[in-house]
């Protein structure tokens, strides 16, 4: 347990130092991606309680919502995923396949 530990360790020192700077920068423009297109359907939820629209409008700007609320879903799963696996230490050594 105490070897994951310091493989942790280390991996967030190599982070810090700027090891994989472009990926965790990447990682950081999906995060805002995934939480601005999160506001925006829950700005356009708030539009469509306030007014309603006629009925093709109303179809047009459920479907927009439902989009902008997907995508949320869908960069913020990448997003996570993505940071997970930049955060996971090195393996211990390679595997075996013959123990």
């Amino acid at each position: 347990m105490w070897e994951w530990l310091e493989r942790w360790q280390q991996r967030q020192r190599e982070l810090r130092q700027g090891v994989d700077a472009d990926l965790v920068r990447d990682n950081r423009r999906r995060w805002k991606l995934s939480w601005f297109l999160f506001g925006c359907s829950f700005l356009l939820i708030g539009i469509q309680a306030g007014i309603k629209f006629p009925e093709p409008w109303h179809r047009v700007a459920v479907a927009i919502t439902m989009v902008f609320f997907v995508g949320g879903l869908f960069f913020g799963q990448w997003a996570r995923a993505e940071e997970s696996f930049l955060d996971r230490p090195n393996p211990k050594g390679p595997p075996k396949l013959w123990k």
